[in-house]
């Protein structure tokens, strides 16, 4: 057994060295598991600014020490509210309000006569009196030079865990949280120690996420980073679908990675740009992770995105009416957040979409390579053939643009196809598929007229060849004989 060594200490520090702290970067106030600040109302600003001058007591604030790569790190992770208030308060943010209990206060200063000097007795001493300050009305810099040096040296016990992990940090902000009002938005996001930060950078960044749609409150009180994780368990992980934000931050957690957060962050983006101020109606915090993953969706038919923007007017106008009407309605007896809820939810908005982009929905389909090559290409291909096909087809795809669209699985059947028919061909796929992915990035649906396509721009490509090797060999025999 070890014998383990404190790893707690305590500390008083002024409040304008904690200030200055935050400014030097030396103490942090965005540890991605920590929930945002402006959180309190204006009476309970105006009250601790109150009692900070006064010199009446408060709780102590706590710190969590990372030791990183990069150097020492500092997460407040308990008292952030109160910190950024007394920051907000000594920039001239807002001022103390009429209504704050015991307004006045009284403090000791040195005499001065009308002209500014201060006052002596007869034994050379400085001579004081009380005086009384009431503080409504007052921002920082209107307080008498006492008082603004009273709330500048007041001391805050800050206590610091020593050396904590990502799992620590998490565990004392769930900790210190347990008795207030974290609400369960923002309670999931502790849960995420591994991936709070790439849900925060989308949260927080994203410029969708700036527009009219939401809310200021929604923004500050952790609804937004629900909307953000209930989008990527949605886009990626529906069928381990929870339905409590706990769970699905645990969930995720273990289970998602940047990817998947980079592909939403991208949706996002190209969201914000084909942007209506009407689509607020749509992109509720109830619904926005629903209409996220119908959006993700879409980006695999290759279409512009204007023609997304189509499709919500026209779900949003009379003609869509119907379909409107069926979507709302398929919670009403139900928790909004139950997956068969989701799930239907899902595919009545598919159907919609692909109905208005007259898309059949058969040929979205991801059908089996092995059953599409034995269909198109060779009726006796055995396993053992297509697991040859698929080598050759990995090599060769690790020489084209590994984003194109073409690499989809949906695209994958006839691209199995081109590779089968090129062993029953003899032909090299390597120059093909090269100048093929350079000229194409989008695919028909439909697998077997994608494939006839490929094949036939295969033929003419060899056909080029033949005919550029004949006329060579012309050239060749010419020069021999002239």
């Amino acid at each position: 057994m070890e014998l383990v060594r404190d790893k707690r200490v305590k500390d008083a520090v002024m409040n304008s060295t904690i200030q200055n702290m935050f400014e030097r970067g030396e103490l942090r106030k965005d540890h991605p598991l920590q929930r945002k600040p402006d959180r309190w109302s204006n009476s309970d600003k105006e009250g601790l600014i109150v009692t900070i001058i006064k010199g009446e007591d408060i709780d102590s604030i706590k710190v969590c020490e990372q030791l990183t790569g990069n150097g020492v790190i500092l997460w407040v992770i308990d008292g952030l509210q109160r910190l950024t208030v007394l920051d907000a308060y000594r920039r001239g943010i807002f001022k103390i309000g009429k209504r704050v209990e015991f307004p006045v206060v009284t403090y000791q200063s040195v005499k001065k006569d009308s002209k500014g000097n201060i006052l002596r007795d007869s034994y050379d001493n400085y001579e004081y009196e009380l005086v009384e300050c009431d503080l409504r009305g007052k921002y920082y810099k209107d307080l008498p030079v006492e008082l603004r040096e009273k709330f500048d040296n007041y001391k805050i016990d800050m206590v610091k865990h020593l050396d904590c992990t990502d799992e620590e940090i998490g565990y004392h902000i769930r900790r210190y949280n347990k008795q207030k009002s974290m609400n369960a938005s923002e309670n999931a996001v502790t849960y995420m120690d591994h991936v709070a930060k790439e849900v925060k950078r989308i949260s927080s960044n994203n410029p969708f996420f700036k527009n009219d749609t939401y809310k200021e409150a929604e923004r500050n009180n952790g609804t937004i980073d629900r909307i953000v994780a209930e989008s990527v368990m949605c886009m990626f992980h529906l069928d381990k679908w929870q339905k409590q934000s706990k769970k699905i931050g645990t969930f995720l957690n273990d289970n998602s990675n940047k990817e998947e957060f980079d592909k939403l962050d991208r949706n996002l983006k190209r969201l914000e740009t084909i942007y209506d101020e009407k689509f607020k109606e749509i992109f509720t915090a109830k619904d926005s992770f629903i209409w996220f993953t119908i959006f993700d969706k879409f980006t695999d038919l290759q279409l512009d995105d204007k023609r997304f923007a189509d499709f919500l007017r026209h779900f949003m106008d009379k003609s869509g009416g119907k379909g409107a009407e069926a979507f709302y309605g398929i919670d009403k007896k139900s928790s909004t957040k139950d997956k068969s809820v989701i799930i239907k939810k899902l595919n009545s908005l598919e159907k919609l979409m692909l109905e208005f982009l007259h898309i059949d929905k058969s040929d979205m389909e991801v059908l089996d390579p092995f059953s599409f090559v034995k269909q198109n290409v060779n009726e006796n291909v055995t396993k053992e053939d297509m697991e040859q096909y698929e080598e050759v087809l990995d090599e060769l795809t690790k020489k084209v643009d590994r984003s194109s669209n073409l690499l989809t699985d949906r695209n994958r059947p006839s691209l199995a196809a081109m590779a089968a028919y090129s062993f029953m061909k003899e032909i090299d796929l390597d120059d093909w598929i090269v100048e093929f992915f350079e000229k194409h990035n989008t695919y028909r649906f439909n697998q077997k007229e994608n494939y006839q396509y490929m094949r036939k721009d295969l033929d003419n490509f060899v056909k080029r060849l033949n005919s550029k090797e004949k006329t060579l060999k012309k050239m060749i025999r010419e020069n021999r004989t002239g």
